[in-house]
């Protein structure tokens, strides 16, 4: 009874394994639907402006304070938009490449689309100084490891110029 055992806490782990997975891709394909209707709300609150704008130029006057507003609501929207942007590829595990767009894996350095610099989120920047301050104990001044430096001669140093000495 003891490998009937495993198969079915195998069975059990496989189908909580699922159940989560299932749950993953309601919440985003939740968060997806969120940011769609935010989308055609600021949609529609730019049309409200055009209109507005049109609407004063048509009639000679001016209303700097309600043009104001909907730039505010509008602003307030887009806002909303990014945060749920911003969960969406936390769930996905990618980042966007601030200069195109494109989604990258976390973690990737550069964007493989147009090969800006990706930001590192702090984790990964706290991680990359740790390496830098304990990479620092063996370079030397100008940058290089004390491994990959090449061995001082007497005959290295003699070709040198006087300056560089």
């Amino acid at each position: 009874m003891g490998k009937f055992d495993d198969l079915l806490l195998k069975a059990k782990d496989l189908a909580g394994v699922a159940g989560n997975k299932a749950q993953e891709v309601a919440e985003l394909t939740k968060l997806k639907l969120q940011a769609t209707q935010m989308r055609n709300e600021i949609d529609s609150n730019y049309m409200k402006l055009g209109e507005i704008i049109y609407e004063l130029n048509k009639n000679g006057t001016q209303n700097e304070e309600l043009v104001s507003m909907c730039v505010a609501e509008i602003e307030a929207k887009l806002k909303e938009l990014d945060e749920i942007n911003q969960k969406i590829n936390e769930m996905k595990k990618v980042v966007k490449c601030p200069d195109c767009g494109a989604e990258s894996p976390v973690g990737s350095l550069f964007c493989s689309r147009c090969g800006a610099s990706l930001s590192m989120g702090e984790d990964s920047r706290n991680a990359e100084n740790f390496q830098e301050e304990e990479g620092a104990a063996s370079t030397s001044e100008h940058g290089i490891s004390e491994t990959d430096a090449p061995e001082e001669t007497e005959t290295s140093e003699t070709s040198l110029p006087e300056e560089t000495k």
